[in-house]
């Protein structure tokens, strides 16, 4: 995110290009919600950051009165800064991203849809990254044998 370009967002497809681990190039699908919080942050984002047009990283941070890309370690203490404050917990980026994932699964999405959204080469990984706990799990067992008792009547 910290090297995320104006250029790099296509509002219409509800895209994002992006750069993952090792320089892979990507596309991601961004919910419709999230593309309208981008949208009011750019309409705030020049006079707040007092950004140019020679500025393309989206997200800016003031230093010495002259907007600056900012940092990675700014967008983790953000995230930790305001999760604590919305839910009064602390939620390093990488949380968020495993609760996306977990919740995608929860609510019917599929693995595979979710490998790519994530940017896994393998779905072992994906598997292994979005652990459902136990509760959860017994509810999808207990799901399964009320479809298989389904088809044996």
């Amino acid at each position: 995110m910290a090297n995320l370009t104006l250029g790099d967002i296509d509002f219409k497809k509800a895209q994002i290009d992006i750069v993952r681990k090792g320089n892979k190039q990507d596309t991601i699908n961004v919910l419709p919600s999230s593309l309208e919080d981008l949208k009011n942050y750019l309409g705030v984002r020049k006079e707040r950051y007092k950004a140019t047009d020679e500025d393309v990283c989206v997200f800016l941070s003031k230093y010495g009165g002259k907007a600056q890309p900012i940092s990675v370690r700014t967008i983790q203490n953000n995230i930790k800064k305001y999760t604590k404050a919305f839910s009064g917990k602390t939620l390093s980026p990488h949380k968020l991203r495993h609760t996306f994932a977990s919740e995608w699964l929860r609510s019917g999405g599929e693995l595979v849809l979710l490998r790519d959204q994530l940017g896994h080469n393998s779905i072992e990984t994906t598997a292994k990254y979005t652990n459902l706990d136990n509760e959860e799990a017994k509810k999808v067992i207990n799901r399964m044998d009320t479809l298989f008792e389904d088809d044996t009547n």
